[in-house]
Formats: structure tokens, C-alpha cells, sequence
């Protein structure tokens, strides 16, 4: 059997809009992100084949409502998925519900500091992008097959780097859409 991974970003939340760093808090998606579930949940069944999957989603409510609106437009409403806490988003600690412009504001050299080297960089009280990689790198080797993620910006980034050979330098900058499905087979990345 194959290794593939379909990831999926939860959809947009009124903080997305706003520019604001989620992270580890509940922030619930909005009329725009229960659309892009939508859209991803008719999308789905043409990727799934005969094959089987498994499904899996982020503790945190953003990602559990979307693959909930994703099943349900598959045409699978009744489908089980479980919930796994390293698939949670890189945690952003203090500057959690702030804007990067406030953070400018507030410390213009952390930010500074953070723009020279976002992959190892850890807000006050946060984790860094090579953490997450850690974090989920550990949770990857333990699962094997077919899976459907719905997590997060973070988690798809990562899972970029460390199945597609994307540098580290590139990754944290690297735009995830909420409307799109990633698909990583063989170490290739297709945005679907």
C-alpha cells in the first residue's frame, strides 16, 4: 500500500481576516470557511478511489467543524475520524490573538529577529516551526497508509518540508490556502 497524505486547512476564521496569529486558540471558522469545507468536501470523493483512508483532524474546533462539513459533502456523513494532538497549529504564545502589525508596535526587534529566520524563531511562551516539524515527525512515523488530515497552516507547512524536501527557509512563507486539498505521494506535493 502506498503512503499518501491528503492535507486540508481548516477554513477561514474571522482571525485569518484580521491577520491575527491563532495558533493553539479556539477560534471557530466562518461563513467563508464553511463554504471552502464545502468545496473540499465535493472535491474528495474524486481523490479517496477505492482505497481506504483514514481520517484525521486536529483537536482544536476549526479543524474538527471542517472535516465534519468535508464528510458531510463527500457523501459521508456518518464517516468516523480521529483527533490527534500534535496535528494542533504551531503555538504562537503570547502573540497568540495579536496582528503582526501590533507586534511591530509592541517589539519591533522580535519581530525583526522573527523575520530573519521564522522556522526557528519561538515567541514568548510559543514553539517555533522546527518544534512543529519535531512534534509532527513524530506523530508521522507512527501512522502508515492512506490519510486525510485536516489541521492547519502549520501542520500542512511541515508536513511540506519533511515529505517534499521543501527548505526550512521557504516553509514558514509558503502560502496554504482553505480552499484546496494538498496531496503529498512519493515525496511529490499537488495542490488540488
Amino acid at each position: 500500500m502506498r503512503d499518501v497524505l491528503l492535507l486540508i486547512r481548516h477554513g477561514q476564521t474571522d482571525w485569518n481576516l484580521e491577520g491575527r496569529f491563532q495558533g493553539a486558540r479556539e477560534v471557530p471558522i466562518n461563513a467563508v470557511g464553511r463554504e471552502q469545507a464545502r468545496r473540499n468536501g465535493r472535491v474528495l470523493p474524486s481523490l479517496l478511489g477505492e482505497h481506504d483512508w483514514q481520517f484525521v483532524a486536529s483537536p482544536l474546533g476549526r479543524a474538527q467543524e471542517t472535516m465534519r462539513i468535508i464528510l458531510e459533502n463527500a457523501g459521508r456523513p456518518d464517516q468516523p475520524f480521529v483527533t490527534h494532538d500534535p496535528l494542533k497549529e504551531v503555538c504562537f504564545g503570547a502573540w497568540e490573538a495579536r496582528t503582526l502589525k501590533e507586534l511591530r508596535e509592541a517589539d519591533p526587534e522580535a519581530v525583526a529577529t522573527r523575520k530573519r529566520d521564522k522556522w526557528n524563531y519561538v515567541p514568548p511562551e510559543g514553539e517555533s516551526y522546527a518544534m512543529l516539524a519535531e512534534r509532527f515527525g513524530e506523530w508521522f512515523k507512527t501512522r502508515q497508509g492512506r490519510h486525510v488530515i485536516v489541521a492547519h497552516g502549520g501542520i500542512t507547512r511541515v508536513a511540506l518540508h519533511l515529505l517534499s524536501g521543501m527548505p526550512s527557509a521557504s516553509v514558514p512563507q509558503f502560502f496554504i490556502p482553505h480552499d484546496r486539498i494538498i496531496a503529498i505521494l512519493d515525496g511529490k506535493a499537488l495542490v488540488i
